[in-house]
């Protein structure tokens, strides 16, 4: 199963060319920059010193190898010395880099369900928050599933736990392959899964639960699933524990309907 999907920054974010170049050739530039201003440097305070008689002329007549050696030799060693400290500095980079990978891997790691590869159910509680503060700050819609298998418990006491838990995996592989690629899907639990559909109005809420349902009795898991669903469109001060809770009894109501079958109903403003 693919890792989870995470909602990207609304802001792209911007950063100068300079930023991703090599500091073994950014370091050398600057400190060519620098060896170029010290003879310029030293050309400006001759001036302040001199006064209304200086001549520029006459003085790189004078002293043209005194600041042609200066240039040389400021440069020279800027150079070398950038390009050391660069080098240095690259290597530090790898090292940040791949502290950085290791730990949104394990970052990743502590928010993923171990069987399914979907978010744990603290996290999803997290996201969910968010996406619903981003709801109310955008007025745009937002939905939210909750998918439960039928009848797990005779299916886990019929067969052992060994095939409930790859009908639980099948399952999750199945609602994973049914939703949209913006969609956040977690396991609260047991056999429930939460999908969180931002910019998701009823309609497409309940289109894409009802292509759940479909896709997992057609065979594909080991058993059939319902389906509850609530939606938000971004005008009512509700909670994310709100959403959940509508969506928990819409999913209660498809059990008791008979089972394998989506219950939807938007919320509205």
């Amino acid at each position: 199963m693919p890792p989870p999907h995470r909602r990207k920054s609304d802001r792209a974010e911007a950063r100068p060319f300079w930023h991703d170049m090599p500091h073994m050739y950014l370091y050398p530039a600057l400190g060519f920059l620098i060896g170029l201003c010290t003879p310029a440097g030293a050309f400006l305070l001759r001036t302040w010193q001199v006064g209304p008689l200086f001549n520029p002329i006459d003085e790189l007549q004078s002293n043209f190898v005194f600041y042609g050696v200066m240039a040389a030799g400021t440069i020279s060693s800027l150079l070398i010395f950038g390009y050391i400290l660069g080098l240095r500095s690259d290597a530090q980079r790898v090292r940040n880099r791949t502290l950085r990978a290791r730990l949104e891997e394990l970052h990743l790691k502590s928010v993923t369900d171990a069987l399914t590869g979907t978010y744990t159910h603290g996290y999803m509680h997290e996201i969910l928050e968010i996406e619903v503060q981003h709801a109310l700050t955008t007025r745009a819609p937002l939905s939210v599933l909750l998918i439960d298998i039928d009848d797990f418990k005779k299916l886990n006491d019929l067969h052992g736990h060994l095939f409930g838990d790859r009908a639980i995996k099948e399952t999750a592989e199945t609602i994973a392959a049914s939703v949209r690629s913006d969609d956040i899907i977690g396991r609260l639990g047991g056999d429930e899964f939460v999908v969180v559909m931002p910019a998701a109005g009823h309609d497409t809420a309940a289109a894409v639960a009802r292509r759940i349902c479909a896709a997992c009795a057609k065979g594909g898991p080991m058993a059939t699933v319902s389906v509850g669903t609530t939606s938000l469109h971004g005008h009512d001060k509700v909670s994310a524990q709100d959403l959940l809770h509508a969506a928990d009894m819409h999913l209660y109501r498809a059990k008791r309907e008979g089972k394998n079958r989506v219950c939807a109903e938007a919320k509205q403003a």
